[in-house]
């Protein structure tokens, strides 16, 4: 499944987009519609001071509809924006060539690679210690980099939490200072390793060194998209 609700079809169409702006100020342009699903709509050449949650009406051709700005971005030749339907679909649009209600395959591409340091598969005990809790807290790492690792957690932990862990590592315990970087209830939790000792960092130069699987990183390739359709062209 893809990172969108339904399926868009890629189109250039001129519609009117009127509502209020932001200081209350009644206003009506002419916008162009770049893509469109049945919930949904881009639109560009956007001049009016519309803001991320007002609700604005959109007219095409016969078809009338309100709607909601979710997301904008600026442009040389006016702003982007994101529209969110606001009630049912109009009978007049269930008619045309609305892509059908269904989850989209679309996968937003990942074009930078994210992480600084390979990072491998590991079982290594971990002694946490987090500000305000008396007891420090027993998990185990299943990653680890140079730079940090990743802990079996068994409750999700806020990010820029400022913890003290120490690694077993080749039978001795080594403490150093992290920060919480993300954390997903049942799939792990990503410390970053901000205060490390230069023997603590041979330590880990040791085991990455004995370690042989290499935890690939879902962004270091852009993902292919496959079009959910052939674009067209119209004008009114």
């Amino acid at each position: 499944m893809g990172c969108r609700r339904q399926p868009r079809l890629p189109m250039t169409l001129t519609a009117s987009l009127c509502g209020m702006d932001t200081k209350s100020r009644a206003f009506l342009e002419r916008v162009r519609v770049t893509n469109l699903s049945r919930d949904g709509a881009q639109i560009e050449s956007v001049k009016s001071a519309v803001k991320v949650g007002d609700i604005v009406t959109l007219r095409c051709e016969d078809t009338t509809r309100r709607f909601r700005v979710t997301w904008e971005d600026a442009g040389v030749e006016g702003r982007r924006i994101g529209l969110a339907g606001v009630g049912s679909v109009p009978t007049i649009a269930d008619t045309c060539l609305l892509p059908a209600s269904a989850p989209d395959d679309y996968v937003r591409p990942r074009v930078s690679i994210r992480r600084e340091s390979s990072r491998y598969e590991c079982e290594i005990a971990v002694e946490m210690r987090i500000q305000d809790m008396p007891t420090p807290m027993w998990v185990t790492a299943n990653e680890i980099s140079e730079s940090g690792c990743r802990v079996q957690v068994p409750l999700a932990m806020q990010s820029g939490t400022d913890v003290s862990i120490a690694l077993w590592l080749n039978g001795e315990r080594v403490w150093m200072q992290g920060k919480v970087t993300h954390s997903l209830y049942g799939c792990g939790t990503g410390i970053e390793f901000t205060k490390v000792e230069r023997t603590a960092l041979l330590r880990i130069a040791d085991v990455l060194a004995s370690s042989e699987i290499e935890v690939s990183d879902r962004r270091e390739t852009a993902v292919e998209q496959s079009p959910l359709c052939a674009a067209f062209s119209a004008t009114s």
